[in-house]
């Protein structure tokens, strides 16, 4: 009779350089472990993202299952109280179109085009089912919050309007190669908003109060308001958003933790500058976890997939492009990415790399047929 040793012994063995921090860090999740200890804080919680903007692929899922299992390994190393928070993106673009005249662009975001109960399901569509089969595996809790919920709340406006009054410092962090960071506002009559936020301008602005005209291109020049209370939707950029949302996270009694792919590097270290340059510098703490490569070893990607351009492998299994084309259940999908993930974070060195589908596909044994359909979530 096989026993689980057995099987453990027949698994394709992971080979990786050593890496830089070999000696240092026994475990990934020891990474947290110095800014826990200086701050005194007693509690973690990571912060995680996903996007709402179609099925997720295996990398997403790889760094989410990692979040879990990160959480997990913390609290029973520090002995701490651990909870998730997934940001869902609902502000990336449903659909876009060009002014005839001038080229700009201009966009409404999922949640403009759908509305608010619409984007809740597909969060829950998404990632319901494979985040309740993650918390139940390894006893971690979680919470999906929307952008939309985020942006309005009284601190991301507070720090969204300190940001304006550093904005020329900020600017050259956040967008290095021009020093403008645009700000858009949808419509209040339409949803639609400037992609580039081109003719957006700031008009007043202080610790309070911030006013900015805008143009639609259907119903020309508005005026928005934000305040602390105001329920104007702020669409920010990608680097201006993640500094608002972690001033926000370091305001919290827990030590907050941001969990993001190895991709995303380059990014933190201009957040990092920016965030010095804020009164009252703060940072949270950082774990990057793996990336799912193609061929090339670009990172896969919804564009590259979609665009077909992604460089795939024959060993590339339909469900690791699209994780509605399981073949199983959200259960199955959880252990089999909880097993995948786990030896991953064996050892450092075999965390802090990038594995190609092709890898993944001699790692876990290529699975029987994928459904064809979406899965009952």
């Amino acid at each position: 009779m096989s026993t689980d040793n057995d099987a453990t012994a027949r698994r394709p063995a992971l080979v990786s350089p050593v890496s830089v921090t070999a000696g240092a860090v026994l475990h990934s999740a020891d990474f947290i472990r110095p800014r826990l200890w200086d701050s005194g804080r007693t509690r973690l919680v990571l912060h995680a993202g996903v996007q709402i903007n179609g099925t997720p692929h295996l990398g997403t899922n790889v760094m989410q299952t990692a979040a879990f299992l990160l959480a997990q390994e913390a609290r029973e190393r520090f002995g701490v109280p651990v909870l998730i928070r997934f940001g869902a993106l609902d502000n990336a673009p449903y659909e876009v179109r060009a002014c005839p005249d001038s080229g700009s662009l201009y966009e409404r975001s999922f949640r403009n085009a759908l509305g608010g109960p619409t984007v809740e399901d597909l969060a829950a569509r998404y990632y319901g089912g494979l985040f309740d089969a993650l918390s139940a595996a390894t006893g971690v809790p979680y919470a999906l919050e929307t952008y939309t919920s985020q942006q309005s709340g009284r601190a991301f406006r507070e720090e969204f309007l300190a940001s304006l009054r550093q904005m020329d410092r900020l600017r050259w962090y956040l967008a290095p190669s021009t020093g403008t960071v645009p700000v858009s506002f949808p419509c209040p009559r339409c949803g639609w908003s400037q992609k580039y936020g081109e003719h957006t301008e700031v008009l007043t602005a202080d610790a309070h109060e911030a006013r900015f005209a805008a143009v639609c291109l259907d119903h020309g020049k508005y005026l928005v308001d934000v305040t602390a209370d105001s329920d104007a939707f702020v669409g920010l950029t990608t680097l201006h958003r993640n500094l608002v949302k972690e001033r926000v996270a370091c305001r919290d009694d827990a030590l907050p933790v941001i969990v993001k792919g190895a991709d995303w590097a380059p990014g933190c270290r201009l957040l990092d500058e920016a965030l010095q340059c804020c009164p009252d510098p703060v940072s949270p703490a950082r774990l990057f976890t793996p990336v799912v490569l193609s061929d090339s070893g670009a990172k896969l990607s919804k564009t590259l997939i979609r665009e077909g351009t992604a460089d795939l492998s024959a060993e590339t299994e339909p469900w690791m492009l699209d994780a509605s084309r399981w073949a199983g259940t959200d259960e199955e999908y959880g252990r089999m990415l909880l097993d995948l993930v786990t030896r991953m974070l064996s050892e450092p060195r075999h965390f802090e790399r990038g594995y190609t589908t092709r890898e993944i596909a001699r790692l876990i044994g290529r699975t029987p047929a994928t459904r064809s359909a979406g899965p009952a979530r």
